[in-house]
């Protein structure tokens, strides 16, 4: 019995260009920071200190290819399983290939990781992607907490449409009067902020422009939303030139920053969708393997931009080694062992996974009627 393989058409390639984009400026972003550390400060590196605004354009992502790849799951309770497996596969043995092997070191030589003050149970905490005080294991891995928070409501959404739509709706209601009226302390690495702060709305920004979307108004529209997402890229560079010169506090920092971020890279994201889908040799090869190596990129870039800023701050090295090339170098490094990553574990891991946990579960109705 052979079976077709369904094209995966929740799949957009051009989305895949902004999500290698996204993955590099947080790359870029971090980067700098430990370049600043060991070298001192890069009068040009700080052009890319809004880099950190990769994760405004992942929130808004995460909630339309969401939403995109499973509106067919909405109020079919029976999909709730393969959505969790889909959704653990995805996200889980990246995370743990990193964040396991950090824990244990730090651990094992405290030294090492002295800002993060672990404990076994805290390690258990951070691999469970439960929300804590403190610096975790692996410090990116904040974006995944709200992740985790999103699935578990868009879960309820599977189970049953009307709860689920009232739900997210009290969710993302929950969060913007939190922000308007501010209970408790905005920052954003606090627990109670994976629950209700500000980056959650991006979730609901990426479901609006799911249905959006799909909508035959989307089409009618193209050109206009292409045209907006122009214009947002050019605020966009303004927001970087913003950040490079003030700094952090441009707007005032914090919450503002993240909604002036999150209303940029919508209209962006909607003009990548309104461009045709067709084969692009220069940039599949390119920008298109950057997209698909972005989740190792993400996890990985931390660790190892902390082993180069280390490597080259050697006085052996010192003669030769300026900042502006540790930094290159840095960022090189990160690039390189984030596609070698993705390509020899990650990709094989969830093919397998998928397979093992998901492909054969359906068959073996099938094959048990044949």
């Amino acid at each position: 019995m052979q079976l077709k393989k369904k094209p995966r058409e929740h799949e957009i390639s051009v989305l895949q260009y902004g999500r290698g984009i996204a993955a590099l400026l947080v790359c870029l972003f971090h980067n700098y920071g430990l370049i600043d550390k060991y070298f001192g400060s890069m009068a040009w590196g700080k052009i890319f200190h809004a880099g950190h605004s990769g994760v405004e354009f992942f929130f808004i992502l995460s909630g339309f290819i969401i939403f995109h790849a499973h509106r067919q799951d909405v109020g079919n309770p029976q999909s709730v399983k393969t959505f969790l497996y889909k959704r653990a596969i995805r996200i889980l043995p990246m995370f743990w290939l990193v964040a396991i092997p950090l824990g244990l070191l730090f651990l094992l030589t405290p030294v090492f990781g002295i800002d993060r003050e672990l404990t076994g149970g805290k390690l258990l905490t951070d691999l469970l992607l439960i929300p804590r005080e403190g610096v975790l294991t692996l410090p990116p891995a904040w974006t995944l907490q709200h992740e985790m928070v999103f699935y578990f409501i868009f879960t309820l959404m599977i189970a049953s449409r009307a709860v689920g739509i009232i739900a997210i709706g009290l969710w993302q209601a929950v969060c913007v009067l939190v922000l308007v009226f501010p209970l408790h302390d905005p920052d954003y690495l606090l627990p109670i902020n994976k629950l209700i702060g500000v980056h959650n709305l991006g979730f609901g920004v990426g479901i609006g422009i799911a249905v959006f979307f799909a909508s035959p108004v989307f089409m009618a529209v193209r050109l206009i939303v292409f045209t907006a997402g122009a214009l947002a890229t050019a605020g966009l560079v303004g927001m970087f030139v913003g950040e490079w010169m003030i700094g952090p506090n441009l707007f005032g920092g914090g919450a503002a920053l993240v909604l002036i971020y999150f209303a940029l890279y919508a209209p962006i994201i909607l003009a990548l969708l309104s461009i045709r889908q067709r084969k692009r040799r220069i940039l599949d090869a390119t920008l298109g393997v950057l997209g698909s190596s972005s989740y190792a990129l993400y996890l990985t870039h931390e660790p190892v931009a902390s082993i180069m800023a280390k490597v080259c701050s050697l006085s052996v090295l010192q003669p030769v080694m300026g900042p502006a090339t540790a930094y290159i170098g840095g960022v090189l490094a990160c690039l390189v062992t984030a596609i070698a990553v993705h390509f020899f574990f990650e990709q094989r891991v969830i093919d397998w996974l998928k397979h093992s946990l998901i492909t054969r579960r359906r068959l073996r109705p099938v094959l048990a009627g044949t």
